[in-house]
Formats: structure tokens, C-alpha cells, sequence
């Protein structure tokens, strides 16, 4: 567990992440380019899309950040990246939809206020948070997609002044004060884990926990199995002291030890007119996530398309996931093409006609493996007993 803040690794990390901004934004341009020319004109003539629908999905798609982030977390491999951004792209028309907007779970200070990186703090108190699974979940994805475009328009005011450094990521500073260990619940962290990591990847520069005690711990290393390494790294337990000498009282609340105003009465641009006005831009309106994501189905809105199943009898391209429209049944789409797909279509079918034929003799050979080495030990201990005393076993 890390509990103090070293600055050192989150600085390396930080430039780390610049620089490979830089190196790769002619491949993210690149990519923004097939998104626009490709991707989405067939997501606008598949799914027969409104022209709100469309400009949404446009908007999302120029922003240079989000897209950089995808690539970096496929490891700079263009067809999962495209992949990935492909399925996420239909996930937020079928899931993520904005108008009436509830007020964001994330308390986000406005700029210039920021860490000693340039990075924007969001505050989350997550006492306050898990009175209720379903809010959370709903509101995380508000919240998420708000800091998104909030991080957008700092890199839009960046633009402006061309000695700054693009902002591709954020600070959160979760405090647990109040926080019961029974009102834990890990099947919200794999939620967010499996649902909402995969489609707002590489947000998260450092997340500062406050106001832990060893009551957490077991659920820490639980939590800590579930995490990649590359996210344990970005976790401290700082106190607030070391909080303070990483961010300096001018940037944290009266609250927190700053010299700011209580965190209650500072402007949150995540839940100001212009954030809301940016995030109903093509003016949808919000519906909730899918019963997959652990929310109830009657608020679950109609999708657009039903994923077959890669090995199903229904799937025209057996072995590769494929995307059927709902409201054109006869038009299906193949999804990735990959070698591992084969592979391991060509495995499954290999084991359902020869796998029990395989157990039956891996189950004959172990047991006459075991039947032999029996009967040799029995032998050489009837032999031993029937020859007379100093002879020797040949």
C-alpha cells in the first residue's frame, strides 16, 4: 500500500504520457479520419440514425483526448483500438444518453485550480455515494462523461495559449470518512471495472484515498487482485498533511486543509450551465445503462442492434463475434477478424468432437501409469522377500 505520494513516479508517469501524446498524434488523427470516413457512416446507415444521433456520435469522436486514450490502451494497436472505439461508439447510442441530466456524483474544482501536473482534482465522498447501487452506477456514467468534456474544453482553452500541455487525464482525491465496511460493495468496483474502464480508458492520472484506517484492509487486497498493476501504482493513502505538501493549500478546500472555500461552495464545472449545455449538444435524452450493468430493466431502453453470439448456430460468420440489426433482421455485420478468433473457434470445435475420446485415454493412461508402478513396487517387495539375505535386486 502506498501512503505517501511519490511525486517522482507521478511525474515520470506524466511525462511519460505527453510525450506518447505527442509521438502518436498523426496516428490518432489517422485514426479519427476512419472513424469519421468509415466507422460511423456505416453506424448511420446501419442503425438508420437521427441527425442529433449522428452529430453526438461526431462529437465524440473529434475529441482528439478520448481517441489517443483508446490507442494507448490497446497498446497503440489500431484494429483494438478501432474495435474497441467501434463498440463503444454503439454502446453510448444504445446506453448513454443525454438531456435532463441529474447532478453529477463528482465534485470537480474549476481552472486554474489543479495539481502541481496541471491535472484538474475531482472530489468524491463515498459515504454519500453508496446510499444507493443504482445511483451510482447512473451517476458515474453522468459524471464521467461530464469530466470528459470538461477536460475537452481545457484542452480547447490550452489550444488557445500554445505554451500549455495538453490534459489528458485528472486527480481524484476519494474520501472515505463515514464510510462503513459493511456498506462496501465489490460487485460495484467490478462493475466498474468490466463496464465502465473498458469505455472511459486512461482518465485517472493518481487517485488519492483519504481518512483510511485498517478496517479497509481486507477490502484494499481484494480490490488491489482486481486491479492491474499499472492502476495499483497510481493508488495512495496519503494523510492530509501529505496531501497538502503534494497540492499546496491554494488548490484543496477549507475542508481538506486548503486555504480555498468548503468544497460545498465552490463552483463545480461539472454541474454548471455550460457543461450541461455541452453534454445535451445534439439533445438526447438520458436513459439508463443496460440490465447487464446491474440496473433495472423496465428503465433499460430498446438497443439498436444484439450482439450473436461467435459460435452460435445463427451466426453466418461462425467463430467471429457478429452485430445483427433489430430493425433490419436480414443485415448482419461481422465483427473482428482476428487470428486468436480462429484459433480458438478451431480449439472448441477440435475439443466437441474429440474431447471425451481425449479424457477417456488421458483417464486410461494415468490409471495404468498408476496400475504399473503399483505392481512394480509389489513385485520388488515379493522378490525381496523370497530372496535369501544379501542377495541384491537385479
Amino acid at each position: 500500500m502506498n501512503n505517501r505520494i511519490a511525486r517522482s513516479v507521478l511525474e515520470g508517469n506524466h511525462k511519460l504520457l505527453v510525450d506518447q501524446y505527442k509521438a502518436n498524434l498523426a496516428d490518432v488523427c489517422a485514426l479519427q479520419s476512419t472513424l469519421n470516413d468509415e466507422i460511423l457512416s456505416h453506424v448511420v446507415q446501419e442503425f438508420a440514425l437521427s441527425d442529433a444521433d449522428h452529430t453526438w456520435a461526431k462529437e465524440w469522436i473529434s475529441d482528439t483526448a478520448t481517441i489517443f486514450r483508446f490507442l494507448r490502451h490497446h497498446g497503440f494497436v489500431r484494429s483494438f483500438a478501432l474495435e474497441a472505439i467501434h463498440t463503444t461508439l454503439i454502446w453510448r447510442l444504445n446506453v448513454l444518453r443525454l438531456f435532463t441530466l441529474p447532478s453529477a456524483l463528482l465534485h470537480c474544482l474549476p481552472p486554474p485550480i489543479c495539481d502541481p501536473l496541471g491535472r484538474p482534482l475531482v472530489f468524491l465522498q463515498l459515504s454519500e455515494l453508496l446510499t444507493c447501487e443504482q445511483t451510482m452506477m447512473d451517476g458515474l456514467l453522468i459524471s464521467l462523461d461530464r469530466l470528459r468534456i470538461h477536460l475537452r474544453s481545457l484542452n480547447t482553452l490550452n489550444n488557445e495559449f500554445s505554451n500549455r500541455e495538453i490534459t489528458l487525464q485528472c486527480v481524484f482525491v476519494i474520501d472515505l470518512e463515514g464510510l462503513s465496511i459493511q456498506s462496501v460493495n465489490l460487485k460495484i468496483l467490478t462493475w466498474f471495472m468490466k463496464e465502465v474502464v473498458p469505455r472511459y480508458p486512461g482518465m485517472l492520472g493518481a487517485v488519492f484515498f483519504l481518512n483510511y484506517s485498517w478496517t479497509y484492509a481486507m477490502t484494499w487486497s481484494i480490490a488491489k487482485s482486481l486491479l492491474p498493476k499499472s492502476a495499483v501504482g497510481r493508488i495512495f493513502f496519503p494523510s492530509r498533511e501529505e496531501l497538502l505538501q503534494y497540492c499546496s493549500a491554494s488548490a484543496l478546500p477549507s475542508n481538506y486543509g486548503g486555504a480555498l472555500s468548503p468544497l460545498h461552495l465552490i463552483e463545480d464545472p461539472l454541474n454548471s450551465d455550460d457543461q450541461k449545455n455541452s453534454a445535451s449538444i445534439a439533445s438526447r435524452e438520458w436513459c439508463m445503462p443496460a440490465p447487464s450493468t446491474g440496473l433495472p430493466e423496465t428503465l433499460h431502453r430498446q438497443p439498436l442492434s444484439v450482439s450473436i453470439p461467435p459460435r452460435s448456430s445463427l451466426n453466418p460468420f461462425f467463430g467471429y463475434p457478429t452485430v445483427a440489426s433489430l430493425s433490419r433482421p436480414h443485415i448482419v455485420q461481422p465483427g473482428r477478424r482476428r487470428k486468436r478468433d480462429l484459433l480458438l473457434t478451431l480449439s472448441v470445435l477440435w475439443w466437441r468432437r474429440w474431447g471425451t475420446r481425449f479424457i477417456i485415454l488421458l483417464y486410461f493412461l494415468i490409471t495404468f501409469s498408476l496400475t504399473r508402478k503399483r505392481v512394480r513396487r509389489v513385485a520388488r517387495w515379493m522378490l525381496g522377500v523370497a530372496l535369501p539375505s544379501g542377495s541384491i535386486l537385479p
